[in-house]
């Protein structure tokens, strides 16, 4: 009994799957075969695709040796250019597979008969280039192949039944411009032509096309990022009947030529004012007494500050300064001017500080006025861009050298220039005009390219973004006289360059004068006297820091006035029999 109770204490235990076991199996088992699945379906889709590009590239191989079998003429599309046989677009099938065909012939010009841009015997049909492309659908996914082919004539290229279409692009500076886009499209009832060619590195774009009438261009450019203004050719239209460059032709056999210019397009900024208050200090060294310190080796005599001349020759060097400039009122510095006498071996160099003799001077940095670290050396100092808030109170120092004693670096006169302050126009509404003109009305009168109308914001602003380079001019539709513009009137709007002007306009009256007066490197003077006189009238004004005058009050029709234009250091210029009609705008040029 003992025995069998051993015997069932010991029998052995059934085998067999847990719950957890059972899902952990199913889980691995879902995962492999879905990844079999996967593998499979991928497989298959390979498969598909690959049959697919297989049959479309020996579609493609096929239709491109028809169209080689086929004879030289017949090597084009129907209804297009170079003319031939072959349908554009077409429909084909192979393998149960459809396939969208395209077919693009165009004309080709080979650069073994070319010389610096220019075709050696005027033909640039030498052969063609058909280019066959195919699109099709795989599970939902649009496959594409392409395949191109030169087709060669037998015998010498000929341009029979068509012309050179030649399109020559210049950038702002009249430089030939490689990169423009060039569209040569038809207005041609009889034929439809649409091609966008690029400038080649001749700045040059050909065109082989059917000898017709009607063809116009469209040339732009986008070049490293930099969007370019855009010149065409115009149809001609009601607001613009007779254009300055319509649709032309091409006559078979010949080149038909035309040459346009683009430049990159930047942004124009006008301040617009109703008043404008400046202010200057000069300095004319009559005297030592505007000399606040100096190194002592250099003298004040004659109206002029000069080196020290001791034992009968001049110092090397000597250094200056002169009493802190601090306006009672202060909006911006403008300009400093120098009168100024450098005799061969000889030189001047001005920077700006700011402290006194007693506190010591501190150069302003580079960072508050570009140059001011290395100095400068011209005759008008532009200080626009220094702040006055941080910086309300300046010290001019002279440096004066010379390598040579018997000679020295003299100065006349410093001139020092700011802005009390302004008044902005706002709300003046007006056009601003570009010069370049597109074509002319039946009276003659010109069509302007650019006309933009616009008004004012709060601060007398106008913003004209991604404009094209030209010279502009505001009109105000309200009756005002222009009484200062700064830097230049017209506007001179360059090439991929930002243009900030000023302009000041004050009410209209019948009869003004404004006058702007350059030096020989055509930059504004400031502090030149300009007089007008006649008999009964008589007035002068000082050039202010953008080289202008303004008369207006007193005035009249006649053509008996004298205009006198003087400035330390310049030749006067005199102008008899000064005519005043209207507005008048002069501009003068004083040489030193």
């Amino acid at each position: 009994m003992l025995f069998d109770m051993m015997r069932t204490h010991n029998r052995p235990i059934q085998a067999g799957f847990t719950l957890v076991e059972l899902i952990f199996v199913t889980a691995i088992s879902v995962l492999i075969f879905g990844a079999l699945f996967t593998s499979f379906q991928f497989s298959l889709e390979l498969i598909a695709t690959s049959r697919a590009k297989l049959s479309a590239l020996s579609l493609a191989n096929d239709r491109m040796e028809f169209f080689r079998s086929l004879p030289y003429d017949n090597v084009g599309v129907l209804a297009g250019f170079p003319a031939g046989t072959i349908a554009q677009t077409s429909v084909l099938s192979l393998n149960g597979i459809e396939f969208d065909e395209r077919v693009r012939v165009d004309y080709v010009d080979d650069s073994a008969d070319d010389v610096a841009g220019v075709d050696g015997n005027g033909v640039i049909t030498d052969f063609k280039q058909i280019r066959l492309e195919y699109s099709w659908e795989v599970a939902g996914d649009l496959k594409k192949l392409a395949l191109s082919s030169y087709i060669v004539p037998r015998a010498v290229e000929t341009n029979v039944g068509g012309g050179t279409a030649r399109i020559n692009v210049l950038d702002a500076d009249g430089t030939l411009l490689p990169g423009a886009s060039v569209r040569l499209f038809s207005a041609s009832t009889t034929f439809n032509y649409d091609v966008t060619n690029p400038a080649n590195a001749a700045g040059t774009a050909l065109f082989a096309v059917p000898a017709d009438s009607g063809y116009q261009v469209e040339v732009t450019a986008s070049i490293g990022g930099q969007p370019y203004s855009t010149s065409s050719t115009y149809l001609p239209s009601t607001a613009n009947p007779n254009p300055v460059v319509g649709p032309f032709a091409v006559l078979e056999a010949d080149v038909s030529t035309l040459t346009f210019q683009i430049g990159e397009l930047s942004d124009l900024n006008i301040n617009v004012f109703s008043s404008l208050v400046e202010d200057s200090a000069v300095e004319t060294f009559s005297d030592a007494g505007g000399i606040a310190s100096s190194t002592g080796q250099s003298a004040v005599a004659g109206g002029v500050v000069r080196l020290a001349d001791t034992a009968g020759g001049y110092q090397p060097t000597g250094q200056l300064w002169l009493s802190p400039v601090s306006p009672a009122t202060l909006e911006q510095w403008e300009v400093i001017r120098l009168v100024s006498s450098v005799p061969t071996d000889t030189d001047f160099q001005i920077q700006l500080f700011t402290g006194d003799a007693i506190t010591g001077y501190t150069l302003i940095p580079t960072s508050a006025l570009p140059g001011n670290s290395i100095g400068f050396t011209d005759t008008l100092i532009d200080v626009r861009l220094l702040d006055p808030v941080e910086y309300p109170t300046i010290t001019i120092g002279v440096l004066l050298e010379t390598a040579n004693s018997t000679v020295s670096p003299s100065i006349d006169e410093i001139e020092v220039y700011w802005r009390e302050s302004s008044t902005s126009r706002s709300g003046l509404a007006g056009n601003v005009r570009g010069t370049k003109t597109i074509g002319t009305l039946v009276d003659g009168s010109p069509v302007y390219k650019t006309i933009i109308s616009d008004t004012t914001d709060v601060s007398g602003r106008i913003e004209l973004p991604d404009l094209e380079f030209d010279s502009y001019t505001m009109q105000p539709t309200t009756a005002l006289d222009l009484a200062v513009a700064c830097p230049a009137y017209p506007i001179v709007h360059r090439a991929g360059i930002t243009s900030t002007v000023e302009l000041l306009f004050v009410p209209d009256v019948l009869h003004t004068v404004r006058v702007l007066v350059v030096d020989g490197l055509e930059r504004a003077l400031p502090g030149a006297t300009v007089r007008l006189d006649r008999s009964g009238y008589d007035v002068s004004h000082s050039t202010d820091t953008c080289g202008q005058v303004f008369f207006t009050g007193g005035l009249s029709d006649d053509s008996d006035y004298t205009l006198t234009v003087s400035a330390p250091g310049f030749v006067t210029q005199q102008i008899d029999s000064f005519s005043i009609t209207g507005d008048v705008s002069s501009v003068i040029t004083l040489l030193p």
